[in-house]
This record gives structure tokens, C-alpha cells and sequence, in this order.
């Protein structure tokens, strides 16, 4: 497992869905915010210690947990879901803020919580619609009518 810094970060914030009524449930059942992080590298990726956030002016908003590689591991290739539920008490990845449907921001910062590794501002979403690259890691934004929370993006509509 390899340490991405800023010369050689293969990972994307892939698809996000800010308004999720009966899309995908988290580990506690519940239809929450979620945000997906895509590693298009060849190598697995620990973003344990990374920051997450919904501010750009708080980089170190949420920090990823360290220290427990099985839950912040991103194999080549691979995938990795956030939870944006504000219930950081819950098992498993959940940060401490949710998404903002009327639009707003989501910036993924390295460790040192100022290197910015990837960034998307958005603007109005629709209930159970997500938002994602197409292709993946591509710079090309779409609504996606199937999202595809910890998967390939696949399915495309027009609408949103």
C-alpha cells in the first residue's frame, strides 16, 4: 500500500449523491448522503488521515479514520464509499457533515490538510439521482439515473 501525495494521487471524488430517499442504505439501514472515491491507479491506496470536506476554507473538516487499513484501503482500481450522514458514531466511514442538495462543494485534501487532490462544485441535485464521472476518472460530469455507489459508472440519463 502506497501513500498518494500531490506528484503521483490517482484517486477522484467519482460520484456523489446529495439527496438519496431510496437509492442506497448505509450500514445502518438508513438512505443517507454519499460520496465515492475512485482509485484509477495501478497500486492500493490507504486514504487513511486524508480530509474530506464540504468547505474548502475547513480543508481538515473531517479527517478519514487512521490506523484501520481494511475500512480505508482503495485496491487499484478500486473503490471507496463515504457516508456524508453527520453520524460519525456509526461503524464504517461516515463523515461529519451532509450534502447540500441546492448545490455546494466536496474537496478531497491529502493528510497534510492543505494538498488538494480533487474537487467538484455542483449545483442543484435531484432525489435519487447521483452526479459522476463518465467515464470514470474522466472530467466529463453526468446525472446518473442508476447510480452506482462503490461500482462503475454506468448508466446515463439527461435528466437532473
Amino acid at each position: 500500500v502506497e501513500r498518494a501525495y500531490s506528484a503521483q494521487v490517482t484517486l477522484v471524488i467519482n460520484e456523489f449523491m446529495a439527496s438519496n430517499d431510496s437509492t442506497a442504505q448505509d450500514p445502518q439501514g438508513q438512505y443517507d448522503d454519499w460520496i465515492e472515491i475512485y482509485n484509477f491507479g495501478s497500486g492500493a491506496i490507504d486514504i487513511g488521515g486524508f480530509c474530506l470536506t464540504d468547505n474548502p476554507a475547513n480543508p481538515t473538516k473531517w479527517r478519514i479514520p487512521d490506523g484501520n487499513p481494511s475500512l480505508t484501503t482503495i485496491p487499484a482500481f478500486g473503490y471507496l464509499l463515504i457516508w456524508a450522514d453527520n453520524d460519525i458514531a456509526d461503524a464504517g466511514l461516515h463523515a461529519n457533515f451532509k450534502l447540500d442538495a441546492g448545490g455546494e462543494q466536496i474537496a478531497l485534501f491529502d493528510s497534510d490538510g492543505s494538498t488538494l487532490i480533487d474537487e467538484i462544485v455542483f449545483g442543484q441535485q435531484t432525489t435519487d439521482l447521483s452526479s459522476g464521472r463518465y467515464p470514470k476518472a474522466s472530467n466529463n460530469w453526468q446525472f446518473f439515473d442508476e447510480p452506482s455507489p462503490g461500482s462503475r459508472n454506468i448508466s446515463l440519463t439527461s435528466g437532473g
